[in-house]
């Protein structure tokens, strides 16, 4: 794969079984679980698709827990035997000294993402008793195991006041990175989506924790979602449809998982055909500009914000990103 290529990122949850059952979780349905040679051939789909398309695909391998795949270290294998660049997203419970030992041989195994919900308490309210401790010793085996370790939070309206404390959790398990990120609703239940006072509350944290001086080199803190910009982070444009698809356990093929708009089935018909044909993809692709945003001199830097966020609230992904704040007094 060449190196001036555009990077493209494919989400695949090879599995929708797991071992917890987290409160904000988007999965609905846990049945589907595929074949090797089932997964093999959707793998060749989306290296054609790449090829097809001029990108350098990169896949991040979720579930679900993959851990729980009896085909994920072949998997893996299939995937560094192509020279495909791949994470893992996890919930670090099942990470012990046998499974950092396998994944540290990879050499196309870019990280491993762990997700932290809060301090014990919260955390393990999310996502069950003991859950807490399993998922920061998984962070700290793969530290020790030399293996690039990446910290998740997800921010709504029951844990945002615990981000700092959950980011010095993070680097006292020597995280290499951390990223936070609004939580995006499904089923239409909103009450936890952080309202903008408490969006803007969020955002001075990840700034003031990004820019704080340490005396060695620890966790990174990341601003590069979307409307974080508003708070001193990068500048971001919603990739889903772009350089961005999500490929469910059961061959469902979305923009992203947090836009839940299926394309298609690639099981039922190729990636490149059912990308190539989408009404969605090509709207999304368009990168259009929401009207009332127009105004706005930063509009097409964001191009709206979160257009999962907007969906979720509103049905419709063309509108205004409902926490920004650009030109509202301090």
């Amino acid at each position: 794969m060449s190196g001036d290529k555009k990077k493209h990122v494919l989400q695949w949850h090879i599995l929708h079984r797991c071992n917890l059952h987290c409160t904000h979780c988007y999965q609905d349905e846990h049945a589907s679980e595929l074949s090797f040679d089932v997964l093999e051939r959707l793998f060749r789909q989306y290296i054609d698709f790449c090829a097809e398309y001029g990108y350098k695909g990169h896949i991040n391998i979720t579930g679900g827990e993959p851990l729980l795949s009896e085909h994920l270290f072949p998997l893996l294998s299939l995937l560094e035997e192509y020279g495909m660049t791949f994470g893992l997203l996890t919930n670090g419970t099942l990470i012990d000294s046998t499974v950092t030992e396998k994944l540290a041989a990879f050499s196309r195994l870019s990280f491993v993402q762990v997700s932290i919900d809060g301090t014990r308490e919260t955390h393990d309210s999310i996502r069950g008793a003991g859950n807490f401790d399993k998922a920061m010793a998984g962070l700290r085996l793969l530290h020790n195991a030399g293996i690039q370790t990446m910290a998740a939070f997800t921010c709504h309206r029951r844990n945002y006041k615990e981000l700092r404390d959950v980011i010095k959790l993070a680097r006292k398990a020597h995280a290499d990175r951390f990223w936070a990120d609004r939580l995006i609703p499904f089923g239409g239940n909103t009450e936890d989506i952080l309202t903008t006072g408490e969006f803007r509350e969020m955002l001075h944290v990840l700034s003031g924790e990004r820019s704080r001086k340490t005396l060695f080199k620890g966790t990174q803190v990341h601003m590069n979602r979307a409307m974080q910009f508003l708070g001193g982070g990068d500048y971001y444009q919603c990739a889903a449809g772009v350089s961005l698809l999500t490929l469910l356990a059961d061959g469902t093929l979305l923009p992203c998982r947090r836009l839940p708009i299926p394309v298609g089935n690639c099981l039922e018909q190729d990636m490149r055909t059912l990308y190539r044909e989408s009404k969605l993809i090509a709207q999304l692709c368009e990168r259009n500009i929401p009207e009332e945003c127009m105004p706005c001199p930063k509009a097409h830097l964001c191009r709206g914000g979160a257009k999962c966020l907007t969906y979720a609230v509103t049905g419709r992904f063309d509108g205004k990103d409902i926490n920004c704040y650009w030109g509202m007094s301090k």
